[in-house]
């Protein structure tokens, strides 16, 4: 195999030091990464070991899922993840057909994901094993499947739509299996979306009581940040350099700002949390 010219996939690495390429690399650079020494020196600086950075101890490993009715933006959600984790230089597009997920060509053509992917990536000192499953009522089993293996899953809601048809059965299945759950508000940006109509969705359709780890600044065209309910810190996303791609953004607490709605509100969401 290593005789081949071809390109190949190597999820495990990130990214390539001769041909600057993070999703593909070639054969010439597997050579180089194997043929590196046994203790090297990693991107961030410190010395590690080959075989610690091949497989993490168990403790350090997550198997999360993404799940969702389709059109929430679960493949969206999962190309920013690989992003901002340095996997991916460029963010992938569902309408364009270039997400890592989606890779085959009914996917690509329909827009849709139609078989659960895997992918891995490094967050925090993390391993992360993430699985994109199928957000359409017919490909059902194959979320059944995914769920069998996961240590917990974040399920994705459209913020316009709150809970859907396919978001309430797949919460079901999670039940099932009985599998910890965190919920992400997607298209906060998106014309009609509501952050209280969304929560108190997930209240009476899903049958639970969620507990508000983020609180939004602004909804649709005025949403521009969150709020981290924890460490009562804003966060405002900085889009004025026109490449809107979420990494640019500015943090100080909430005291510093002065706005008192939000510190107010931080404070309830806090108080119900703890």
């Amino acid at each position: 195999m290593l005789r081949s010219t071809r390109k190949m996939i190597v999820p495990p690495l990130q990214g390539c030091t001769r041909c600057r390429k993070a999703r593909i690399i070639t054969i010439k650079c597997f050579k180089d990464f194997l043929n590196l020494p046994r203790n090297y020196i990693h991107p961030a600086g410190e010395v590690k070991s080959l075989r610690s950075v091949l497989t993490p101890p168990i403790s350090k490993i997550r198997n999360i899922g993404i799940m969702a009715h389709i059109d929430a933006g679960k493949t969206t959600t999962t190309e920013r993840m690989l992003y901002y984790s340095g996997y991916t230089r460029t963010l992938g597009d569902v309408d364009d057909g270039d997400t890592v997920t989606d890779f085959m060509a009914q996917e690509r053509e329909r827009g849709i994901t139609i078989q659960s992917a895997a992918v891995t990536f490094d967050w925090k000192g993390h391993r992360i094993n993430l699985i994109d499953t199928p957000g359409h009522v017919d490909f059902t089993v194959e979320v059944e499947r995914s769920l069998r293996v996961l240590d917990g899953a974040v399920a994705v809601f459209d913020a316009s739509a709150g809970v859907e048809a396919q978001s309430l059965t797949v919460w079901r299945q999670a039940d099932k299996h009985q599998i910890p759950r965190i919920c992400f508000l997607n298209k906060m940006d998106k014309l009609g979306a509501s952050f209280i109509h969304s929560v108190e969705s997930i209240k009476q359709k899903l049958k639970v009581k969620p507990l508000l780890l983020q609180l939004p600044i602004g909804e649709a065209k005025s949403f521009r940040g969150i709020v981290d309910v924890v460490t009562k810190d804003q966060v405002i996303w900085n889009a004025v350099t026109g490449l809107d791609d979420g990494k640019t953004f500015k943090q100080k607490s909430l005291e510093e700002a002065g706005d008192l709605n939000l510190l107010r509100n931080a404070n309830d969401a806090r108080h119900t949390l703890i």
